[in-house]
């Protein structure tokens, strides 16, 4: 039941979320340019409406077609919900969210069954009229009869916050709302529950308190300035890094691992929000669009004319009563904290570090905490000489094909690991002995030596040009220099210029495009006795190089001074020892 719920809300959130920036432009549109607004501008001012009334919802619409049909089902999305749309005067969020779903799952359902099926030559016109006739069939039913369904159930949610509203018992969203967001369901609580009926009732009311419920900083902020204060250890070291992230850059799951490390400071939170929610209801504050990310800075940038100062001491509010409470759960176990972060992490002691040319930070939307834990790592590879690893974000139902690692919460393993992908769950993106262990096994195989005796090969055959640089790129693959993309470049860099240098050496290597193929500098020396023809010139040593960054350059200086005096390189050419060219090549420092 948990994993129904949990895949239910992330379809929904999956609706709103790529959408959000749009929700934004209509809310600061609408924010500045209505009357009352900071600057009103009657003309600008009528693109409220037709926002509100038929593009948000279309994009809804199509998003969700898409998400289930791929684009085909996005069209049919947009021109189904196009039907509830215009059969009503309601602002057909929820509409929206219903016909996109249905659009798609047609299309996916239609074209699983004429697979196979179509001669050749009708494909293009039985692709585009079965579009257009499912899409044509769901926009007249919901012009006829699921708009008008839709309106109803639109009308009693609406009149349900409003009865809530009335009675001042918004506050109480807050309970089921912060478990929710800890439980990693936020995304799918905020975006696909309050923003689509915040939005119904903003175009009403000018501003809605359910954009409130769950983007506000304070209660999350004063958890995290309460283990800055109080706790010991990573409890306390890693808090004030937290601290600026919740508040200006609104990532609400920075603060996630503290609470789950101790559960009880979800009452602290909970009773918080509650407290700031009170005070929202108590001055009539709203936001006029959705505040994401939940910063200070959203909340200001989506307050009323008028009113920025009420957002402002709504999160300070929560943030007050939030540490007040945490204060002496904290001091009761200061270093909750550390003794989580210092259990061992699954998985990372599995995983060849030499294999892993692509990590992927994955949280639950794929934008907020996962973002941050990508940008904050690839640094600290920049910094440890890796760059030729790779390091990007996703969603945890999105992990890609080619990622090597996987690196998510440890509330999301589970998810993560239906990718087939090796996992490390941690507790925490900003600091977690998991991603320092990590790091410090792939520096380590980072530091293979530039040149070693099992890459050299003597006394080769002849062959022609292209397979003897496939030969070479094949031994740095091989030997976890670079990864296969790294072969072919070879060829193309060849085919640009030739690298061959005179005196019977060549010095193949990649193209500049493809540094982001080498894993750690290195090189591989092939003596071919008989030669191989370099369009015209016979090459009878082949030293291919990969260098991290700018490294190649210096690699190849190294390698044409070790080999500069003639007799040296006639030796080379010729000696059936590898370990004397082994010798050779070391001292003259290409080791």
């Amino acid at each position: 039941m948990k994993e129904k719920i949990q895949r239910f809300g992330r379809a929904l959130s999956a609706m709103v979320m790529p959408n959000i920036g749009a929700f934004i432009a209509w809310g600061l549109i609408t924010a500045i340019f209505i009357p009352g607004g900071w600057w009103p501008n009657e003309n600008v001012a009528q693109m409220v409406s037709p926002m509100l009334k038929y593009l948000l919802p279309t994009l809804i619409a199509f998003t969700a077609g898409k998400n289930v049909g791929g684009y085909r089902g996005g069209v049919a999305g947009a021109v189904a919900a196009m039907g509830v749309i215009i059969g009503t005067d309601t602002p057909m969020f929820l509409g929206a969210m219903i016909m996109g779903p249905i659009a798609g799952w047609c299309v996916k359902r239609f074209d699983k069954l004429v697979e196979g099926k179509v001669g050749a030559g009708f494909e293009m016109l039985v692709d585009n009229f079965s579009l257009g006739i499912i899409a044509m069939l769901l926009a007249i039913a919901g012009y006829l009869v699921i708009g008008h369904a839709v309106a109803w159930i639109t009308g009693g949610l609406s009149a349900g916050v409003n009865w809530m509203l009335a009675h001042k018992l918004n506050p109480l969203l807050a309970i089921l709302v912060d478990p929710a967001k800890v439980l990693f369901l936020n995304n799918a609580v905020n975006h696909g529950i309050m923003t689509p009926l915040g939005i119904q009732q903003a175009s009403e009311l000018g501003q809605s308190m359910l954009f409130l419920v769950d983007p506000n900083p304070g209660p999350g902020l004063g958890i995290l300035l309460a283990c800055w204060a109080f706790g010991k250890g990573n409890t306390k070291q890693s808090a004030p890094g937290a601290v600026v992230i919740q508040l200006l850059g609104g990532i609400h799951e920075i603060y996630f691992p503290y609470v789950l490390a101790r559960p009880i400071l979800l009452l602290a939170v909970m009773v918080g929000n509650i407290c700031a929610l009170s005070f929202f209801t108590l001055v009539d504050f709203g936001l006029v669009a959705p505040a994401s990310p939940g910063s200070l800075i959203s909340i200001i940038l989506m307050s009323p004319k008028g009113k920025t100062l009420l957002g402002i001491l709504g999160v300070l509010i929560g943030t007050a009563v939030s540490f007040l409470l945490a204060w002496p759960m904290v001091k009761a176990r200061p270093d909750f904290q550390g003794e989580s972060e210092n259990a061992p992490s699954e998985g990372a002691g599995d995983i060849p570090a030499g294999s892993v040319s692509k990590i992927v930070f994955a949280c639950d939307a794929g934008m907020g905490s996962s973002a941050l834990g990508a940008t904050r790592f690839k640094a600290r590879l920049m910094k440890a000489g890796l760059p030729g690893i790779k390091c990007t974000n996703c969603a945890v139902g999105d992990i890609p094909e080619d990622a090597s690692l996987v690196i998510c919460q440890k509330e999301l393993e589970e998810r993560a690991r239906r990718s087939g992908k090796e996992v490390i769950a941690i507790t925490n993106f900003l600091s977690d002995p998991a991603l320092d262990a990590l790091l410090e096994r792939l520096g380590s195989a980072s530091a293979l030596p530039l040149l070693q005796k099992c890459n050299i090969l003597t006394g080769l055959p002849s062959e022609d040009k292209e397979a003897a640089i496939r030969r070479a790129g094949a031994l740095l693959h091989a030997s976890g220099y670079v990864d296969g993309r790294y072969i072919d470049a070879m060829v193309e860099r060849e085919g640009i210029a030739t690298t061959y240098m005179g005196d019977g050496l060549a010095i193949p290597h990649g193209t500049a495009e493809a540094k982001a193929a080498v894993l750690h500098s290195g090189i591989v020396v092939l003596q071919y006795p008989q030669g191989v023809d370099f369009d015209g010139e016979t090459a009878k040593l082949l030293v291919g190089i990969a260098g991290v960054g700018d490294e190649h350059v210096s690699i190849l200086a190294k390698v044409a001074g070790a080999l500069e005096d003639p007799a040296v390189l006639e030796r080379i050419c010729t000696t059936p020892d590898p370990g004397e060219i082994y010798s050779i090549l070391n001292n003259g420092e290409t080791s």
